[in-house]
């Protein structure tokens, strides 16, 4: 049923996932997010995982990332890149509590 409807790469992760238990299944797409979370799976995107590695120090920015993906067609729209940026402390408005530019 899955492979029905999604992609056969996103429906191997999400039957993957579930069936080794998995903390989280790593999925940008949103149809398949949906889908992942009605299976009561915990997911995280790519701009997540960008996020958890800025905040645990893993990366001094993100900003270079997420423009190369950009440029590589990762298709992220001008308000979801302009939060993510924020959410990391690394624009002007930055967040209450995110960490400041260094």
């Amino acid at each position: 049923m899955l492979r029905e409807e999604l992609d056969a790469g996103e429906s191997a992760a999400i039957i993957l996932a579930t069936e080794l238990g998995a903390d989280l299944v790593l999925i940008d797409e949103r149809a398949a997010t949906r889908k992942a979370r009605t299976l009561g799976l915990p997911v995280i995107g790519t701009l997540g995982v960008l996020l958890l590695g800025k905040r645990a120090e893993l990366l001094a920015a993100i900003k270079p990332l997420l423009d190369s993906l950009r440029e590589n067609d990762f298709s992220v729209s001008d308000s979801l890149y302009d939060q993510v940026l924020r959410d990391a402390g690394e624009s002007d408005d930055a967040a209450p509590g995110a960490p400041q530019k260094g």
